[in-house]
């Protein structure tokens, strides 16, 4: 089995919402939604949104992992339950489209250095739920485009996107041609409207599992990251 530890906003948030619409699928309930897009026709879209589609609409925290063979899933939700007990929410004040890796997404405005410290925790902390790669494992990522710290992070870690390379992004499309960005470009800011430059909240992680191989990912269970107020400042 394939687990995921991702941020999503709650089932009834408008941009969680509108995503589901946006990638044809919602992750919590891993029913298919169909909304057209203004500019886009329908197997444009559909073409577009494929990749993100079937993870779900998320911020990756801990990239997908196969469960080590030494644990089970329920030691993983009770660890989680734990961890989101002794983690604060963090704000995003503001949120803007942009491009990562050749793929629009939803970014915060300006770097959240507590975002890439929770994501660290849950890599380092989580690390011993999964299965190691086999030398000989496909892993999704090519060898050839990572730097020599990336590299590093996907032998120890098994992501490269970790720790000092982590960047919060929720994405909305899987590799968009530099000819087409300016109209995609255009097409997200139309569909989203108003809910793009909106402050987010990341006040829950979710565990996201994939049933069986190539599957979409669902929400298994979602965890609420707690207010330490007992903690003094003085």
């Amino acid at each position: 089995m394939r687990c995921a530890i991702y941020f999503i906003p709650p089932p009834d948030d408008p941009l969680t919402v509108a995503a589901a619409h946006w990638l044809g699928r919602n992750p919590y309930t891993g029913a298919r939604v169909i909304s057209a897009a203004e500019g886009l026709i329908p197997d444009h879209h559909a073409f577009l949104t494929a990749a993100p589609r079937r993870f779900g609409f998320h911020a990756c925290l801990k990239a997908p992992f196969v469960l080590a063979s030494h644990r089970q899933l329920t030691e993983l939700e009770n660890a989680l339950d734990r961890f989101s007990q002794d983690a604060d929410p963090i704000s995003v004040p503001q949120t803007r489209v942009g491009i990562v890796d050749n793929c629009f997404g939803l970014l915060p405005a300006a770097p959240v250095q507590d975002l890439t410290e929770l994501a660290g925790r849950l890599v380092v902390e989580f690390d011993s739920f999964r299965r190691p790669f086999a030398e000989h494992e496909p892993n999704g990522h090519s060898l050839r485009a990572l730097s020599a710290r990336q590299l590093s992070n996907l032998l120890i870690w098994g992501c490269p996107d970790v720790l000092d390379q982590f960047r919060f992004q929720m994405m909305l499309t899987g590799p968009v041609e530099r000819e087409e960005r300016e109209h995609v470009s255009a097409v997200l800011h139309r569909f989203f409207g108003q809910l793009i430059g909106l402050p987010i909240l990341v006040d829950q992680i979710a565990l996201f599992i994939e049933p069986e191989p190539l599957a979409p990912l669902l929400v298994h269970s979602v965890y609420q990251l707690r207010v330490r107020s007992h903690r003094r400042l003085a």
